[in-house]
């Protein structure tokens, strides 16, 4: 068990749309313990109750403590106790003379108000949050329930917004002094509060020995870096969503703050720790955007429960990370034969629609669509061709003739095999300047001066590179310029436009750690790759997992609680163990 900063990654459960928070702010009103959605179209409006403890209907001060399944507010004269049950219920118990909390439902739009309902004694609440599109139910098993509201209505019926006012106020038993209040997640209709006994501890117990079966699951790490591993597994269970609206399989979104859905390449590396220790779960990430895969062979960028997106279609990462899921656990014919044909059909999309001057090389639109955004390959706003797409269409084409062996499909075998090597002496022909590679404007072929590491990450294609690119390559990478004591930069540090928190230009990155790792591995620099994932690791141990990292401080930056740094620890941290 560890100790739980619930302002940098909330507390939930597995399947959960809900977590629970602490947020500071300049302001004592917004300052609290919140219950938050994560459904894709709450983001700008996460909050979905505020909790308040009071004494005698009066709201108190309180210090409050958090670990992996509970939260306790403690104050003058009583203490609350917060836990989850499972992924539709949150307990609240109170104890002491008095004691009771309000919950405060914020609501933003004028139509959005809260029910009482239930016969006397009976009492209970549906929040209708529209701001997060979804309702609550809140009653109270033991002690009493109350509503208190001012509503304005809009006559012109418009959705403006509001100041409105609503708030449920649970009061102890006069007998037991105590309470205890239940939050129940209804995403589509009404309800009745369920005839059973509801017991805190049941609750508690219920919820951590859910957690305890994920855990025992991972893989073995080494000691010094089992407490971390039990964070980085937790991070990930919290962040799992059940199958609900547009997710058609559970989802391990990519945080529960910043990034609630999940994105068509940063969900692969979530796919790969998870290979081993859920197949199930493991091949559901990998399918939840090829469930929306259209006619042409595109998939989404991105994908909620409520919002999918179609803007950007990021790398073409799938191919190979089913090479090194392979490595981890077993696909069933009937699996193969899907992905064979997901593959094949992005492949042909990349092919066709993504190369518009028809000279063989596939084009990035947008930054965005590299997945390394703000790259600085891309200041000029304009199309390229960058060397790593290429790379990572060679390694789907040998990912579809690995495929094909094992099906069977002789005759495909040899026609991918044939089409990867075509592609990859297109690549040496028209990336590879001085053996190494850089990215080029379309329209002109020109190179783009760019000190980024996008175009290095072409060295994914490993030993078939030929050995003089390989050389240079790695001496670049290891250079003082990109390899600090925490990783490799996303951009050299004598570059101009390196800049200590600029995305991609500058900070260190879970998912090119990975990809640079593995692919030092195959190019046989055993060293370097243990090395930098030493460094990785102890980034991890030392201050979490954040989205990425100072390139020379290590520290965390942007969302500190993000599941691909989390995914790619386990990973990492496992290959230790021979």
């Amino acid at each position: 068990m560890f100790i739980l900063d619930i302002r940098v990654t909330p507390m939930s459960h597995f399947g959960s749309y809900m977590t629970l928070t602490y947020q500071e702010s300049l302001t004592s009103e917004k300052t609290g313990l919140y219950v938050n959605s994560v459904r894709g179209k709450s983001k700008p409006h996460q909050n979905v109750l505020k909790i308040i403890p009071t004494i005698a209907g009066v709201p108190v001060n309180y210090t409050y403590g958090a670990e992996e399944h509970k939260v306790v507010l403690t104050f003058l004269g009583g203490e609350i106790h917060v836990c989850f049950e499972d992924e539709d219920r949150i307990f609240l118990r109170g104890k002491g003379e008095n004691v009771g909390v309000t919950l405060d439902t914020q609501p933003i739009f004028n139509f959005e108000y809260n029910y009482l309902l239930g016969r006397k004694n009976e009492e209970y609440c549906i929040i209708n949050s529209y701001k997060n599109l979804t309702k609550y139910m809140i009653h109270a098993p033991v002690g009493s329930l109350m509503l208190e509201q001012n509503i304005y209505i809009d006559t012109t019926g418009s959705t403006n917004e509001a100041d409105n006012l609503s708030s449920i106020k649970i009061t102890s038993s006069d007998v037991a002094k105590e309470f205890l209040c239940v939050i129940e997640d209804i995403p589509t209709s009404g309800a009745i509060p369920m005839k059973r006994e509801y017991n805190f501890d049941e609750a508690l117990d219920k919820s951590r020995n859910h957690f305890l079966e994920f855990l025992s699951k991972q893989p073995v790490v080494p000691k010094r870096y089992q407490h971390t591993l039990r964070e980085a597994a937790y991070l990930n269970w919290t962040c799992v969503v059940n199958e609900q609206g547009l997710l058609k399989r559970k989802a391990m979104y990519m945080s529960n703050t910043s990034f609630p859905g999940v994105w068509s390449w940063d969900n692969v590396f979530n796919a790969l720790a998870l290979a081993g220790v859920d197949n199930k779960l493991a091949w559901d990430q990998i399918q939840l955007l090829f469930d929306y895969q259209d006619e042409k062979g595109q998939i989404p960028g991105s994908l909620s429960d409520s919002t999918i997106r179609w803007n950007f279609s990021k790398p073409p990462v799938q191919g190979l990370f089913i090479l090194k899921m392979m490595r981890k656990m077993s696909f069933n014919n009937e699996q193969l034969n899907v992905i064979y044909e997901q593959i094949y059909r992005q492949v042909n999309y990349y092919l066709q629609y993504k190369d518009f001057n028809n000279d063989g090389i596939c084009e990035y639109h947008h930054g965005n669509d590299s997945g390394q955004d703000n790259s600085t390959v891309f200041r000029d706003m304009d199309i390229i061709d960058s060397p790593d797409l290429t790379a990572f269409l060679i390694k789907s084409m040998d990912m579809l003739a690995f495929v094909s062996e094992k099906l069977g499909r002789e005759v495909d075998k040899r026609l991918w095999e044939e089409q990867s090597n075509v592609y990859l002496q297109r690549f040496c022909d028209y990336f590879l300047v001085e053996d190494l590679p850089v990215a080029r404007f379309t329209r002109d072929g020109r190179v783009i001066k760019s000190h980024g590491i996008l175009p290095l990450m072409s060295i994914i294609l490993g030993n078939k590179l030929p050995a003089a690119v390989i050389k240079k390559m790695i001496k670049v990478l290891k250079s003082e310029r990109y390899l600090t004591k925490w990783g490799i930069a996303s951009e050299a540090r004598d570059s101009p436009y390196y800049e200590e928190d600029a995305y991609w230009r500058g900070p260190i990155w879970a998912p090119t750690t990975l990809l640079l790792i593995e692919a030092f591995e195959e190019c046989g620099e055993h060293q370097l790759a243990y090395e930098v994932s030493e460094k990785f690791l102890e980034l991890c141990n030392r201050g979490g997992f954040a989205e990425n990292f100072h390139a020379e401080t290590g520290e965390g930056l942007r969302d500190l609680a993000h599941t691909w740094t989390s995914s790619v620890f386990i990973h990492l941290a496992s290959k230790l163990v021979k």
